[in-house]
């Protein structure tokens, strides 16, 4: 275990306990509790020290801001990296991989009082972080429609999707403002904001992500598929809402665009 020499003395502390000392001296900037245990060498261990902790949240605001750059343009970068400073010293990384890091981040910012009134800036930080999910999600080959039929007479298709499909419902118009700011886009256009809900589907098609509005019947539908419902589940859930739900267009579209990953033929159940 490692030592810390004390004024009372020695104390001992668990690996738990010392790596726990030094994430808080790390995030909250707190050396004096972390001073002791900092081995002694030719250079003055907490000069050291602080170069590893301006490393780590250097490293992380870049994480951030490579996840997150609309929501960049849309605080603008001072500010960002000055609420990302916030959000890391309460949100530390779970995972080693730093890829994995920000998904709470959009959550943080719709709290965060200097701009909630601006609703649609953590509404776009929404819609980015299911982009880097997708982008760090497997692409399947595509099923074909015609392999709907493969099944026994006493079977029903279950539809197994890509699994970088995200659906994200925004109150705000999430994808025209991601898209006005992209090299190509015109962020002229987004002078009048206003409160417009959007739902959305997204996955990765190699290495871009493509994506898709949709109407309520089908968000839902798509929805219902995600869930792991069978095709038969799914429908029965859509037509006593809207009882011109196409079901022949929708599977269409989903075939179309490589969505089925799989299809997986569920027995019926018998009485």
């Amino acid at each position: 275990m490692p030592i810390i020499q004390g004024r009372g003395g020695v104390a001992m502390l668990s690996n738990c306990a010392l790596q726990s000392r030094i994430a808080q001296a790390i995030l909250h900037d707190d050396r004096c509790d972390v001073a002791p245990v900092l081995a002694k060498a030719a250079f003055d261990p907490l000069r050291r020290f602080n170069i590893y902790r301006n490393n780590t949240f250097a490293s992380l605001t870049a994480t951030l801001i490579a996840v997150f750059p609309v929501t960049v343009q849309l605080l603008g970068e001072n500010y960002f990296r000055y609420v990302a400073g916030i959000f890391i010293r309460n949100n530390p990384p779970k995972e080693a991989r730093l890829v994995r890091y920000g998904g709470n981040f959009p959550r943080f910012l719709a709290g965060f009082e200097d701009i909630r009134s601006m609703p649609f800036i953590a509404e776009t930080a929404r819609l980015e972080w299911m982009i880097a999910e997708a982008l760090d999600a497997p692409a399947l080959p595509g099923c074909i429609l015609e392999q709907l039929a493969d099944g026994e007479a006493d079977t029903v298709p279950q539809l197994f999707l890509q699994p970088s499909l995200r659906l994200l419902v925004c109150r705000w118009p999430a994808l025209e403002i991601w898209s006005a700011h992209q090299p190509d886009g015109q962020i002229g256009t987004l002078t009048a904001l206003c409160r417009r809900p959007e739902r959305i589907a997204l996955w990765r098609t190699n290495e871009s992500v493509r994506f898709l509005r949709l109407e309520a019947r089908d968000f839902a539908f798509l929805h219902a598929l995600r869930k792991r419902a069978s095709l038969e589940a799914a429908v029965d859930r859509i037509l006593p809402r809207t009882p011109d739900f196409d079901l022949s267009a929708a599977l269409s579209g989903l075939f179309a665009e490589g969505l089925v990953a799989r299809i997986h033929h569920i027995q019926l159940a018998t009485n």
